[in-house]
């Protein structure tokens, strides 16, 4: 099954979520809130996250939403976990609620923002071989570098790549034996992994090998989203597009972390010229990074 996004643009459906985990965080931290108040204030985020994914991710989304953890904890958890003790059983229970549900949330986008269909829904991986599934996996992994651990059967099934039963632990297993990831569950049948600094450079490698002006990457196609959605909220476009077109060419000359440093440096010269809000700019950065800019963000 390949995901594909319908009437909305990819920066600009990230761009909710994005406003819902900051909501989620916010209404997390409030205080003097009763009860009541704050579970439908957290219903209403929950339903929100879900009707967003629901109106423009198809086909069926069933299982994307069943990622959001939305439970509360079982009795006994509440008796010995000490987060926020001080608060009263019923509002801790809420708070610990959003507390998983803003986790997962987190999680949630990590994924879909590796999810190449829903960046364009031509674009869907044809990748067939074990070779091809190793790469495949571990240029997801280290886009996901600054995160934590990863399912390797998730990674796959969201990007519509078929296999067979148990092959995506095997794929944990033999990238774990050539010092590409680290897992989690060692011994386990789980097929959790987190790219190594060696897996890291295996990855840059071939990217560096691959890279031509005639190659139409991941990138390019997210730096033509970030334009066209730039250009809807009515930004400076003939300097956006001067920018924007700079930072296309030289993403084939620089490392990823030099590129970074200037994109970062363009966006915080864009905000400072009001040319672009400060929030847009952190958004933007985030999304063509998976980085966090926190200097430009608001207490």
């Amino acid at each position: 099954m390949n995901y594909v996004l319908k009437d909305i643009s990819h920066p600009e459906f990230f761009e909710k979520l994005n406003h819902t985990s900051i909501a989620v965080t916010q209404l997390r931290d409030q205080e003097n809130l009763d009860t009541e108040e704050y579970r439908t204030r957290a219903d209403q985020l929950i339903t929100a996250t879900k009707a967003h994914i629901l109106r423009h991710i198809i086909p069926d989304t069933t299982d994307i939403i069943s990622m959001l953890n939305t439970s509360y904890s079982r009795h006994e958890d509440l008796l010995f976990d000490f987060y926020d003790f001080e608060k009263e059983p019923d509002i801790r229970k809420e708070t610990q609620r959003l507390d998983r549900f803003e986790q997962s949330l987190n999680q949630l986008i990590a994924y879909l923002k590796i999810v190449d269909s829903l960046i364009d829904k031509d674009q869907a991986p044809k990748i067939e071989t074990v070779s091809e599934k190793n790469d495949f996996v571990l240029k997801k992994l280290h886009t996901l570098f600054s995160g934590g651990s990863y399912s390797i059967q998730r990674i796959m099934e969201l990007n519509g790549i078929e296999f067979r039963s148990g092959e995506p632990r095997e794929i944990a297993e033999d990238l774990h034996r050539r010092g590409y990831v680290s897992m989690d569950d060692r011994w386990g049948e789980k097929s959790l992994a987190k790219i190594s600094i060696k897996g890291a450079n295996y990855v840059e490698r071939k990217a560096r090998q691959k890279k031509s002006k005639n190659v139409d990457t991941d990138l390019s196609k997210k730096l033509d989203s970030v334009l066209e959605h730039l250009s809807k909220l009515g930004a400076g476009q003939e300097i956006i597009f001067d920018e924007i077109g700079e930072l296309k060419e030289l993403q084939l000359s620089l490392s990823k972390k030099t590129w970074s440093q200037l994109l970062k440096g363009k966006l915080l010269d864009l905000a400072i010229d009001k040319i672009i809000s400060t929030e847009t700019a952190t958004f933007v950065y985030e999304y063509l990074t998976n980085g966090d800019l926190k200097l430009l963000k608001f207490p």
